[in-house]
């Protein structure tokens, strides 16, 4: 791409995106906040039909989760770019009440701040600014999800439809702590198993028992020597339960497993091992339930991104910032499309950390700079200046 060919936009308004940033922190929008999820999809709808957008919103189950909105200019058939941003947060209703939008040096804080309000509105901000500028000549659609946290039960579908649409999909989830984009993520696959023995007294006839926490201590220990950290397989027992009191046989126990990837065939071979186990507990008399499976593929660049890559790089130099790409152990929308084979980036929005926790900031040092690369990367991919 040849520098000449950026474009000579202004700075952002950064008084105003601080505004209208507290405004979205201080909604509560855990994913199953669904009044405060409305609010943020009709506040996104009406600033983007304001600039020329048709908008639908997608809410599969009314009242079980959010209202997810999905906004396009130009061609709705061949997009040039696909904006992935979420509206949800980890955080659950009343959490605004004890810790509101707060502004403390050079960061801010809240519920939701990185991650990732911060990035949707920069999506916003950059496709208004291009709008009435008259700057934006390509076909983009701008996906905003209720329901990635938890994710996407009712919104995966709806991500890969409109990625197939897209030449390039880009998400404006945070940036690393140490400034990263992200380039790659593992995939991840969710899974709950449920163990039914037979009750006993543990004293008087424990023979007479089967032990459902025994059957999943073994299938457990099983499944994790099946993890491989160097080949970035790794194996998380991360909720067990069971038992009804100490000198009882437990009937019953369950947990949920979270498994990690860098390559779809390893999910699929421990999805399958998983599956043919289940069939065979070592106790006869503990019949083993299974539910789960891939929740997101892994995402992994082709050499089209690598190409982005470069073009956001350049134009980071152009804005003098020197832009670095990590590889992320966690997962977001983005992946869906590079099970595809579309070149996806990911991580390309303000620079925040602890993410998921009370201490949750953003960083505001090097925020416009951000701001301009993410807006100029927009023009150049939708008006093929690359």
């Amino acid at each position: 791409m040849n520098p000449a060919s950026l474009n000579t936009l202004k700075s952002f308004d950064l008084v105003r995106y601080e505004e209208e940033l507290q405004f979205l922190v201080n909604i509560d929008s855990g994913s199953y906040c669904l009044d405060g999820l409305g609010r943020i999809a009709d506040w996104f709808a009406d600033r983007l039909k304001a600039i020329g957008f048709e908008v639908e919103f997608y809410q599969a189950q009314p009242n079980r989760y959010g209202r997810s909105l999905y906004a396009c200019f130009g061609n709705p058939a061949k997009l040039d770019l696909l904006i992935l941003c979420h509206s949800d947060t980890v955080f659950p209703k009343g959490t605004v009440a004890a810790w509101p939008f707060s502004v403390s040096g050079d960061r801010y804080r809240g519920p939701g701040v990185a991650d990732m309000k911060a990035g949707c509105l920069m999506a916003l901000h950059a496709l208004e600014q291009l709008r009435l500028a008259d700057h934006l000549k390509g076909s983009v659609g701008f996906f905003l999800n209720a329901e990635e946290e938890i994710s996407c039960p009712t919104t995966r579908s709806v991500i890969e439809e409109k990625s197939r649409l897209a030449s390039v999909v880009i998400s404006t989830e945070p940036g690393r702590a140490d400034g990263s984009c992200v380039r790659q993520r593992k995939g991840v696959s969710r899974y709950k198993l449920a163990f039914h023995g037979k009750t006993a007294h543990s004293g008087v006839a424990p023979q007479d028992g089967a032990c459902a926490i025994t059957e999943m201590s073994r299938l457990i220990l099983e499944l994790k020597s099946r993890e491989v950290p160097e080949q970035g397989i790794t194996i998380n027992p991360g909720l067990v339960k069971g038992g009804t009191s100490v000198n009882t046989v437990p009937d019953y126990a369950e947990c949920e497993i979270d498994i990690r990837v860098t390559k779809s065939e390893d999910a699929t071979k421990l999805h399958n091992w998983l599956v043919e186990r289940v069939l065979l507990p070592e106790d006869p008399r503990v019949r083993i339930e299974i539910e789960g499976g891939e929740t997101r593929p892994p995402m992994v660049p082709n050499s089209r991104a690598e190409e982005l890559i470069e073009i956001m790089n350049t134009i980071g130099r152009h804005h003098g910032l020197d832009l670095k790409w990590a590889f992320s152990g966690g997962g977001s929308d983005a992946c869906f499309a590079s099970a595809f084979d579309i070149p996806a980036l990911c991580g390309v929005g303000p620079v925040g950390g602890n993410y998921h926790t009370s201490a949750e900031y953003l960083k505001t040092a090097d925020l416009n700079q951000r701001l301009c690369i993410f807006r100029d990367f927009v023009e150049n991919i939708c008006n093929g200046k690359d």
